[in-house]
């Protein structure tokens, strides 16, 4: 049976795909990655990251039990504790 930490990540994971990110979630664990990259063009946007970040940030906390960590404007890791 799937309990609510996972159902609640499936929810963030599945908002965050919508929103563009590349997710990876490992099975079997109680976390997933979601990263925004567009390449390597110089000098690089984040505008548009940072917007898609902050959107995973509102989503996580929506639900309780799940931590979102930002490592730069990137990619972001969220995890249910």
């Amino acid at each position: 049976m799937v309990d609510q930490k996972e159902m609640h990540l499936d929810a963030v994971c599945a908002a965050c795909r919508e929103l563009g990110a590349d997710v990876r979630r490992p099975p079997g664990h109680h976390y997933f990655t979601a990263t925004i990259w567009d390449g390597w063009a110089w000098p690089y946007d984040e505008g548009p990251t940072l917007a898609v970040q902050e959107e995973i940030k509102r989503k996580t906390a929506q639900y309780p039990g799940l931590v979102c960590c930002c490592f730069d404007p990137f990619s972001t890791l969220v995890y249910a504790v």
